[in-house]
């Protein structure tokens, strides 16, 4: 059976390739967008993908640079997982935003109970609002009052803090079937073969809060230069799990042949520009040609 047993993370510049030969992979929030929201998830990626499918006008195209792994070995490695692509405004999609938000309200049922106390059973939806909020939500807030036993408060917050992380897990991982690029075109995001290391501790941050309005956290984040986590976060590895690094112009190969030899004694990478790989994996794979691309990338 032919595989692709490559995985590549994909940059914009040699300067951050030398910082993660430097210090690692460092993590960043990435904006998607779900149902119309945007949402920033935290991650760091990697295309599971071949060279001929890298570049302008292919599956994939961000940046051209790029760090080349075997895949077994650093999927297990980093703990690296499959994008769940989901078809955009589809029943799944929705499935998934309603897990996620069903799974907020009822772990703070217990100040609920406490509002109702202090306010003389004053009804709390009345004066909180909550964005979005289904039925079956309200009417379980709507239930509560100064009789409702504190150990079923307890045992029905347990319940969902585990329902919310599980469905925080899935979110992270998540992508829609097609998404739009930076010069407003769609594309099929799930040619793109995505892996991601996820920090499961870390959040995703929605655009807007629960009551609608701007969340001022999301527009921090957006408007913070990457990479947003260089302390913690980080992955680490090994020279001898890089099979090879592939630049933009033949000069940036001695740069960073340099480079590497200046700060790494007696190490060495194999180091070319994404044609000379191209023409190479033309060479070796003979079963790959031009029409065996995948269906079009772009739409």
């Amino acid at each position: 059976m032919k595989e692709i047993n490559q995985i590549i993370h994909l940059t914009e510049s040699l300067e951050v390739v030398k910082s993660i030969l430097r210090h690692g992979f460092f993590t960043s929030y990435t904006k998607e967008s779900f149902h119309g929201n945007n949402i920033l998830i935290p991650m760091i990626s990697f295309a599971n993908i071949l060279f001929r499918d890298i570049g302008k006008d292919q599956v994939v195209d961000y940046g051209k640079y790029g760090i080349v792994f075997e895949r077994d070995s650093i999927v297990e490695k980093f703990d690296l997982n499959p994008v769940f692509y989901v078809k955009n405004h589809s029943e799944l999609e929705t499935t998934f935003k309603n897990n996620f938000e069903n799974s907020i309200v009822p772990q703070i049922l217990d100040f609920i109970k406490d509002f109702q106390s202090d306010t003389g059973g004053k009804n709390f939806l009345d004066h909180i609002k909550i964005t979005p909020l289904r039925d079956e939500i309200r009417a379980l807030v709507d239930s509560v009052d100064n009789h409702v036993n504190d150990a079923f408060i307890d045992s029905i917050k347990k319940i969902f803090e585990r329902y919310y992380s599980n469905s925080l897990k899935q979110v992270l991982l998540l992508k829609p079937y097609r998404v739009q690029n930076k010069n407003g075109e769609r594309r099929v995001a799930y040619n793109e073969r995505e892996w991601r290391k996820s920090f499961f501790e870390l959040a995703y941050i929605s655009e807007l809060n629960p009551n609608g309005k701007p969340n001022p956290v999301y527009s921090r984040w957006v408007n913070t230069p990457k990479p947003h986590f260089t302390d913690r976060y980080v992955l680490d590895f090994d020279f001898n799990d890089i099979q090879c690094i592939y630049v933009d112009t033949p000069n940036e190969i001695q740069e960073l042949q340099h480079f590497i030899a200046d700060n790494f004694k007696n190490k060495s990478i194999e180091i070319n520009t994404l044609e000379a790989f191209k023409k190479r994996e033309n060479t070796e794979r003979p079963d790959v040609r031009e029409s065996d691309h995948y269906p079009s990338s772009q739409e």
